[in-house]
């Protein structure tokens, strides 16, 4: 399960090549400059905000292709995607020679794909980003993210020896945290896990303090069985930044296997403190290390959150039938052991509890 996260994060990457602010050292700088502002706004991540000042930069300066450029940017991110599309090939008509136009017209189809809820017939779309690629190509053949983006589109075509290829061009040209961990991901979805480990060791060292490559990296290390490394490629992120609530997830994973249960025990606490809801496993983790330590309460109360967030799954009931039993509840640890049965049959350890009540 672990490995399909791993996967799909790649293609969950909104777009691996953003381009650059275009020149932004010739936008007008003047305080009251909507583009200028606008672009600070996008930066921040406050695209509604953003948008408005876009549009207002278009009516002001109809042809500044960099207005038109961000406006279509900030389409995207709100979502109005046929706009988007629509501004981006007004763009590249009326500036063939501008880079910009070529990346954020690939990234328009990407996210028409992304939105189809037939992927197969969704792929035209895939098809129409190559071929904006390919004029971007004859554009500037040494632009990085031309070569980065092609390598998202045929991840998302699941032709990862083109992926490939394209990735390792694009850090030929240049070398990028953000692409190595997509060459990472390609890796992994074709099953080489080691190479994909060499390429988030490289990611980590251009990114030190970017937490995200850091898990995923500790994740890929944990599917290598090499949990020791992992944990230690998240302490040392967490000393140069506070760890988020998959990097405190991740990290009790690991301490789990290496059977260091407080310490797991304080990371999953962090962790869902954190995300209360995102890591069901988590309260899960958590009643194994109370079990663990004798602490038969604590694991109940974990486990408890556990079953009523994933209430199919048999081993969140059987350990709570164990914390149950530990407790003295024989009724509970009853009715949790037949419910891990119902979701299991043939659940041994399960019947071996009922035996004992």
């Amino acid at each position: 399960m672990r490995w399909m996260l791993l996967t799909l994060g790649l293609l969950a990457v909104p777009t691996l090549a953003q381009t650059p602010p275009p020149a932004a050292a010739q936008v007008r700088q003047v305080q009251q400059d909507p583009l200028k502002t606008g672009v600070q706004l996008y930066a921040l991540g406050r695209y509604e905000a953003a948008l408005s000042l876009f549009e207002r930069a278009v009516k002001e300066n109809p042809g500044n292709p960099d207005a038109l450029y961000w406006l279509a940017r900030a389409q995207l991110k709100m979502g109005l995607l046929n706009p988007a599309l629509e501004n981006a090939k007004g763009l590249v008509a009326r500036n063939p020679r501008y880079i910009g136009g070529y990346m954020v017209l690939s990234e328009a189809y990407v996210a028409l794909y992304r939105a189809s809820e037939d992927k197969e017939k969704g792929k035209a779309y895939l098809e129409q980003a190559l071929s904006v690629l390919r004029d971007a190509e004859r554009i500037n053949p040494r632009y990085a993210p031309i070569f980065a983006q092609r390598g998202l589109v045929y991840a998302l075509l699941g032709q990862m020896d083109k992926a490939e290829e394209a990735f390792k061009k694009a850090l030929a040209l240049e070398d990028t945290p953000e692409v190595r961990s997509a060459l990472a991901e390609v890796y992994l979805a074709s099953g080489k896990l080691d190479e994909a480990l060499d390429q988030y060791a490289k990611a980590v060292a251009l990114a030190p303090k970017n937490q995200d490559l850091r898990v995923r990296y500790a994740s890929a290390l944990l599917l290598k069985g090499r949990p020791e490394a992992a944990a230690q490629v998240l302490e040392e992120g967490h000393k140069l930044k506070p760890l988020d609530a998959e990097g405190w997830y991740t990290l009790g994973q690991a301490y789990l296997s290496l059977g260091r249960p407080k310490e797991a025990g304080v990371a999953l606490e962090n962790a869902v403190a954190l995300a209360p809801l995102r890591f069901p496993a988590a309260y899960y983790y958590l009643g194994q290390v109370y079990l663990a330590l004798g602490d038969a309460a604590k694991a109940k109360s974990r486990l408890t959150v556990a079953a009523r967030l994933e209430p199919k799954k048999p081993e969140y009931r059987y350990l709570l039938c164990l914390a149950n039993e530990r407790l003295g509840d024989k009724e509970g640890a009853r009715y949790q052991c037949q419910e891990a049965l119902k979701l299991k049959p043939g659940y041994k350890e399960a019947e071996e509890v009922l035996k004992r009540l």
